[in-house]
């Protein structure tokens, strides 16, 4: 599913009208109907009900979803809080008023509804909200009444993640066509609750050339085992990493890539922690290298002088954060033939290194799997910007190093170098858990050695998150571990062979 910019939405919505030839009052019908189903459908005991409506088309989608409710005898009152509408909103508006409906002069007693919808600013209103309405909003956000919200919360803006004081905080946003950026970055997801898309007759295939995109289950493309496939076909992937104290990195990974399928999974480590990773592993291999707490420069070249056995390459989880790893990383960049994921302290170290441009030299696919954290320190971005800004973030990154980037926040966004960018939906605050990214590095680099990178990506942040909702379905919310993640990872590949835990929202 595509993700739309105010911009965007705009120019669909023209063209569908001006060149298409729908008119506007249809759409506008078209999205009062979408809402009213929405709300039978999560709110059928809700009786008394006040609409919020403002002058222009998102007002005018409010007015013609009130004389809906009101057509099918539900106690409805309509509020203008910014006077008389305009256009199209007109016109719903005198439909309304000629059948009787109540058009209220001052704002009510909102706790004496059973539920508030919210059409005052459309994805076209650009923040903050001042004046009267502001005080509004912030009335309907104390009051304890479920609030509905018509294509976008009030005071949020479209184009962003970025929560705007005052914002309506809804439980369900009912939007149009396309899940806009606002609807699915963080923290202003938190404000739209749940969102579902509806269908206004806007075709689908205008936006065929938009680079942002949700990652659905139904096209994500699964490794297949032919009958006569056999270890190596499926892959042999290495994983580099660990130092006293933090093997159960490696360890989680290597655990990750065998469940997610590798044929062969090699962690190769320092060899003075060789006992502890064999003695935690037994389907997968050990390499020890030159080392006693921590990898060392001169143990690298083993690696170099193997590196054609290997499908694909992990480095960082458990690394730690060192000069000499700075330059087991610099000499990986220049050196590895192989694609090559770098995680955790693998991207420390590189940021430390300060030498980026080493990314763009890379003829082998480079893929690196940022938290915000990270990815502040590979920039210089305060990481308190990462989330809202996550998808020009991630593709601005990817473009401009030539690179595939996994940015990690609270929703996952898979950037290319060709500038597409694809986020997954799945997961859940369980996994906000010690070791959660390094299970994730290990399904990656085990895709990475049996599929293209793109699809391995989408895949695997997919197959990730969902693998967490069910561990904590299984389990508890608190009580979750990365182990857990890891064990789940089969019947999240069973959930999306099967086309399970599909839903109508987001």
């Amino acid at each position: 599913m595509k993700v739309l910019t105010s911009e965007e939405m705009a120019k669909f919505d023209r063209i569908t009208i001006e060149e298409i030839g729908i008119p506007s009052p249809v759409l506008m019908e078209n999205a009062a109907r979408g809402v009213l189903e929405a709300i039978q459908e999560r709110f059928p005991e809700a009786n008394r009900i006040l609409v919020l409506a403002g002058k222009g088309n998102n007002g005018g989608d409010g007015i013609a979803l009130a004389r809906m409710l009101f057509l099918k005898k539900k106690s409805v009152d309509l509020f203008l809080p910014l006077g008389e509408s305009k256009g199209d909103a007109k016109l719903q508006l005198n439909i309304a008023r000629k059948l009787g409906l109540r058009d209220l002069k001052s704002v009510p007693d909102l706790e004496s509804y059973d539920l508030i919808v919210d059409a005052i600013f459309g994805t076209g209103f650009q923040p903050p909200v001042k004046g009267s309405v502001a005080d509004l909003i912030e009335k309907v956000n104390l009051s304890r009444t479920p609030v509905v919200a018509v294509d976008i919360p009030s005071g949020l803006w479209a184009d962003s993640g970025e929560i705007f004081e005052p914002s309506i905080k809804a439980e369900l946003t009912v939007t149009f066509q396309f899940p806009k950026v606002c609807h699915v970055l963080y923290p202003s997801a938190k404000l739209c609750g749940r969102v579902k898309v509806v269908d206004i007759s806007i075709p689908e295939y205008l936006a065929e050339e938009v680079w942002r995109e949700t990652i659905e289950p139904r096209r994500l493309s699964l490794p297949k085992r032919e009958p006569d496939t056999y270890k190596n076909r499926e892959g042999h992937v290495l994983i580099i990493g660990g130092s006293r104290g933090k093997t159960g990195a490696v360890i989680m990974s290597a655990r990750s890539a065998t469940r997610t399928g590798s044929g062969l999974v090699s962690v190769c480590i320092p060899s003075g922690l060789n006992g502890v990773v064999e003695s935690a592993l037994i389907e997968e291999m050990s390499i020890p290298i030159d080392g006693e707490d921590r990898l060392t420069f001169l143990g690298m070249e083993k690696v170099f002088d193997i590196q054609d056995r290997f499908s694909a390459i992990a480095i960082g989880m458990g690394m730690d954060r060192y000069e000499e790893g700075q330059d087991i990383v610099r000499e990986l960049l220049l050196r590895c033939e192989r694609p090559l994921l770098i995680d955790a302290d693998g991207i420390n170290n590189l940021a430390d290194l300060g030498e980026l441009e080493l990314l763009k030299r890379r003829k082998a696919p480079t893929v690196l799997t940022p938290h915000a954290g990270e990815f502040s320190r590979l920039t210089g971005i305060d990481p308190k910007e990462v989330a809202p800004r996550q998808f020009d973030l991630a593709r601005e990154f990817a473009t401009e190093y030539n690179c595939y980037l996994v940015l990690k926040s609270t929703r996952t966004v898979v950037a290319t170098p060709e500038g597409k960018a694809y986020l997954s939906m799945r997961g859940t605050p369980a996994m906000a858990k010690g070791g959660a990214g390094d299970v994730l590095a290990g399904i990656l680099v085990s895709l990475m050695g049996k599929m293209p990178v793109e699809e391995a990506l989408k895949l695997g942040v997919y197959l990730h998150g969902l693998a967490g909702e069910i561990a904590e379905e299984k389990t508890h919310r608190e009580s979750l571990r990365a182990g857990d993640i890891i064990d789940s990872i089969p019947d999240a590949y069973k959930g999306i062979e099967n086309f399970l835990y599909l839903a109508d929202t987001i």
